[in-house]
This record gives C-alpha cells, structure tokens and sequence, in this order.
C-alpha cells in the first residue's frame, strides 16, 4: 500500500507525542551504520563494502522498477474494477495537474527547450525592431510630404504675389499713361489759348497802327500848333513803345524761363516714352519759342494760370506717385511679413515634429526597455517557480521511492525486468522526443499567433530533434 505525506508526518507526531526532549528514537538502518562506521576496515574491504554497496544499490533500483511496474498494473486492474470515488478523482486531477506542471518545468529546464525559448525570444525581439523601423519610415515619409505640401503652399503664395505685383504695376503705368494724356489735353488748350490771344494782339497792333495814322493825320491838319502837341504825345507814345518792349521782354524771358522749367519736367517724363512723342514735344516746343515773341500782357495773365494749373498737374501726378511709392512699400513690407510669419509657423511646426518624433523614440524605447525587463522578471519567477515545483516533485518521488522499496516483495521477475529496463528506456527516449516536437510545434504556432514574420521562424523551424 502507498502512504502518504500527510498520514506519515500525523503518525511522527503522534509517536514523538510521548518521548522526552532528550530522548532520540535511531531506526535500524542507521543503528547498523553508526556501528559499521565505527569499525576500522582495511582498504580492500572497503572497497569490497563498497562494490557491495554498488550491487546492494542496482539490485534495490530492479526491484524497484518491478514493484512500481506490478503496482502500475495493479492499479490498472483496480481502476478498471473499481470506479474511483469522487475524492480519488480529485486527487488524481491533482496529482496530474501538479505532474504536468511539473513536466512541463522540467521540459522547461531541458537544453532543446532553452534554444528553442531563445529563438522564440529573439524572433519577438527583432520583429519588434522590424515595427520599430517601419514605424520610423512611416513617420519619415510623413515629414517629408508635410515639407513638399509646404513647398507647393509657399509657390502658390510666391506666385499669387507676383501676380499681384504684376496687377499693381499694370495699373501704375495706365496712371501714368492717364496723367500724360491729361499733361497732352491741358497743352492742347494752352496752345488754342495761346492761338486766341495771338489773334487778339494782331487786331489790338492793327487798332494801334490805326490810331497811331489817324493821330498823323490831326497832327498834320493842325500844322506846327499840334507839332509840339504830337511830338510830345509821339515821345510820350515812344516812351510808351520802350516800356512796352522793356516789359515784354522781361515778360518773354519770364514765359521762356518758366516754359524751360514746364519743357525739362515734361523731357524728363517723356523719356521713358516712345521716339515719336520726343519728336512731337521738340516740334511743340520750337512752336511755343515761337509764339512766345507774340504774346503781351494780357497772354502773360493766361501763362501764368497755365503755369499754375501745370504745376498743379505736376503737384497732383507727384503726390500720386508718392501714394503709389507708398502702397507698394506697405504691400513689400506685409508680403515680408507674410513671408517671415510663414517661415516661423514652419521652423515651429518643425521644431514640434521633432520634439514628437524625438519622444516618441524614447517611449518607443522606454517600452522595449519595459517588455525586456518584463520577460527577464518572468522568466525568473519561472525559474523560481520550476525550481519549487522540482524541489517538491523531488521530495515526493523520494518519498514515493521509499515506500515503493519499502513495501517490495519479490524479485521473480528481475530477469524480465531488466530486458524491459532497454525496451523502456528506448520508448522513453522516442516519447521524449516527439514531447520536444510537440514543444517545438507549440512554439513555432505561438509565433504565428503573435505574428511574426516566416523569416524569423525558419531557425526554430530547421531546429533537428536528435539524441
């Protein structure tokens, strides 16, 4: 029969209940050691108690395996007559659980098993570096679309200025061409002016002379008393006559000073027009020297109000241009403005990207670290773990072999025994094997649940199972 741990440690109790503290209890066993270790013994018998020992140790490991043999059948047939009760199959489910557990800790601690942990462990590892890389390219691809789709948005905006600049000068130059047409129709009425009051003069020279023939005429109906009379009055008419030229000429040279001022204003603008409009101001200048001659007081009022409004012209285009000088100016300085605005919100939206891939890189990394640091504490509380559970099987085998060797009774089937120890151990080396390729299969399928990819499979997947 098989006694347990539990009812063997209850009857050490029980039996250690009634001795005293300085009382010990040696079985025999250890009675018969302590006295064969007190006797001094030759080295060829030790040797020979030795080699006793050897054979006294083979013949007990026989009838070990054939007590535990005959008890397995035993316990077959009981099995099969009997139906185990309902704590027998809860006892059995644990000691199959805790035989499992067990085994696979074993299996675990097992060479093959260890490389195939470590290809499994590198397959997860490089195929997290594999994301890792992806990831990366994705985010670099992204960078780089995000600064071409800036390019084209500050092309666009390039062009859109330019444009407009375009759309600006345009309507500069029709200004320009606008007030050169008002300069051209405010000379065009000077010159009808100037054409009215030529016409006047000559009819006013025409009334002077005839008036001036009609005063000869009293003056010589009246004889020598009007000589006096006329010459005085002829004197008078000739002082006039001087004053008149003294003043025209200062007026002419006036007119001619202020019309060169007009002509170089109108030269210096003209030159940016074409050839013939330069010829056409020469002629229109000689003709105004010409007329120049002609004119007396009366055109020297109308000059002068030409001159004003000419200046006036002049004074309106200039403040034109100003305005115009003025707005490009603002519309440089906000384009300028635009432009360094747009080129910060870039360097700050790069800056940012950085700053998100460079912590993105650290988490990615922070997790690696994580993931790493995890399986190495899970694989020691594994170790930890099989390494009690070992212990434990240990102790439980150790006890199981002591009442097996214990409760031993024959040795009839030493021989047959022996000839099944070869069979035996032959199965147990084929069975152990298709347990690695069964391992083996489990670890290449949670690969492929996890994922990874076929080329990182292909060492576990050559992994040859050999003894």
């Amino acid at each position: 029969t098989i006694v347990s741990v539990n009812e063997l440690r209850k009857v050490r109790e029980q039996t250690e209940k009634g001795l005293q503290k300085d009382a010990i209890i040696l079985p025999k066993s250890e009675l018969d050691r302590i006295r064969l270790a007190s006797k001094v013994v030759t080295k060829d018998q030790q040797m020979h108690e030795t080699q006793l020992a050897k054979e006294q140790k083979e013949q007990q490991r026989i009838m070990f395996e054939a007590r535990k043999k005959r008890m397995r059948q035993m316990d077959k047939e009981r099995a099969n007559k009997l139906p185990p009760s309902e704590f027998q199959t809860e006892e059995t489910q644990k000691k199959t659980g805790l035989l499992n557990n067990a085994q696979k800790a074993l299996d675990e601690e097992m060479d093959d098993v260890k490389t195939m942990n470590q290809m499994v462990l590198y397959s997860k590892c490089v195929t997290i570096r594999d994301k890792q890389l992806e990831e990366q390219k994705r985010l670099e691809r992204e960078y780089l679309d995000e600064n071409k789709r800036l390019d084209i948005m500050m092309e666009i905006e390039r062009l859109k200025s330019i444009k407009h600049r375009e759309e600006i000068e345009h309507q500069r130059r029709e200004a320009q061409k606008q007030g050169a047409l008002v300069i051209i129709d405010q000379i065009k009425e000077r010159e009808l002016e100037r054409i009215n009051q030529q016409e006047l003069l000559e009819r006013e020279k025409q009334q002077m002379a005839e008036q001036i023939e009609k005063l000869k005429a009293e003056e010589e109906e009246t004889l020598q008393r009007e000589r006096v009379k006329a010459k005085k009055l002829l004197n008078e008419v000739e002082e006039s006559n001087r004053e008149a030229l003294s003043e025209k000429e200062k007026r002419r040279r006036e007119e001619l000073r202020l019309d060169n001022e007009i002509l170089e204003y109108n030269m210096a603008k003209a030159k940016l027009e074409e050839e013939r409009e330069i010829e056409k101001k020469k002629l229109q200048e000689q003709k105004e020297k010409d007329i120049q001659k002609l004119r007396d007081l009366q055109e020297r009022a109308a000059d002068r109000q030409a001159e004003i409004d000419a200046l006036r012209a002049k004074r309106a285009f200039e403040e034109q241009e100003r305005r115009h000088r003025e707005n490009e100016r603002k519309e440089r300085e906000h384009q300028l403005k635009v432009m360094r605005d747009m080129e910060e919100a870039r360097e700050t939206q790069f800056r940012e990207r950085e700053r998100l891939l460079a912590e993105q890189a650290r988490q990615e990394r922070d997790e690696f670290s994580r993931i790493i640091r995890s399986q190495k504490e899970e694989a020691e509380k594994d170790r930890q773990v099989s390494g009690e559970k070992k212990n434990i099987l240990k102790e439980h085998s150790l006890q199981l072999r002591t009442q097996i060797i214990q409760n031993e009774e024959t040795t009839k089937q030493q021989r047959l025994d022996y000839l099944e120890e070869g069979r035996r151990v032959r199965q147990n080396l084929e069975n152990e094997r298709k347990r690695l390729e069964e391992i083996k299969h489990s670890k290449l399928g949670e690969l492929k649940t996890l994922g990874i990819s076929d080329k990182y499979q292909a060492d576990l997947s050559r992994k040859k199972i050999s003894f």
